[in-house]
């Protein structure tokens, strides 16, 4: 079954797997916003995906640090 993570900028990672899924998100996700995500946090958002959340996963290109006045 395939698996779509869709991207806030419009990318779409496509894959047949859940380890090319994984792979595709941390790629794109170095490349086009210089982020490097864990393979944990990869592997989350495709753990999403899988179980069939209602609105599609994005990845987020907020980078910033929260603040503890943030949560407040």
């Amino acid at each position: 079954m395939e698996r779509v993570l869709h991207c806030e900028c419009g990318f779409e990672a496509r894959a047949e797997d859940e380890d090319r899924l994984v792979a595709e998100v941390q790629h794109h996700a170095r490349e086009a916003h210089g982020m490097a995500l864990s393979h944990e946090e990869a592997l989350l958002l495709a753990f999403r995906v899988q179980l069939g959340a209602r609105t599609p996963p994005t990845i987020s290109r907020d980078t910033a640090p929260r603040t503890d006045k943030e949560g407040l």
